[in-house]
């Protein structure tokens, strides 16, 4: 099963191992992003009338919807970790890029 978003920047295919691979149609040459579902195979998959939302659903769970927004979702996981690492812990973890404010303004 697939399903294109509206604009046709994005590609969503479902694998054989239950989870739905997402491209970006103007990068193919870049790894699909990979949505675990994990709960069976797959029934339906559509985005949103914006894009901005991927809807899945499987046997399970009828349907549960991924953000597809990068911003947005962003911003959802500065949101749950409290703000972004300090700089000691950007220097622990990815000492070879330059510290900079991920979850800032």
């Amino acid at each position: 099963m697939l399903a294109f978003s509206a604009d046709g920047a994005l590609l969503a295919v479902t694998a054989s191992d239950g989870s739905v691979r997402v491209w970006e149609t103007a990068s193919p040459g870049l790894p699909a992003a990979v949505l675990p579902v994990g709960d069976g195979p797959v029934l339906r998959l559509e985005f949103t009338g914006s894009g901005d939302r991927l809807s899945i659903g499987t046997s399970h769970l009828t349907a549960r919807s991924r953000e597809m927004n990068p911003d947005r979702a962003a911003a959802v996981l500065c949101d749950r970790a409290g703000g972004g690492p300090t700089e000691a812990e950007w220097r622990r973890h990815v000492p070879s890029a330059p510290y900079r404010d991920v979850c800032g303004p």
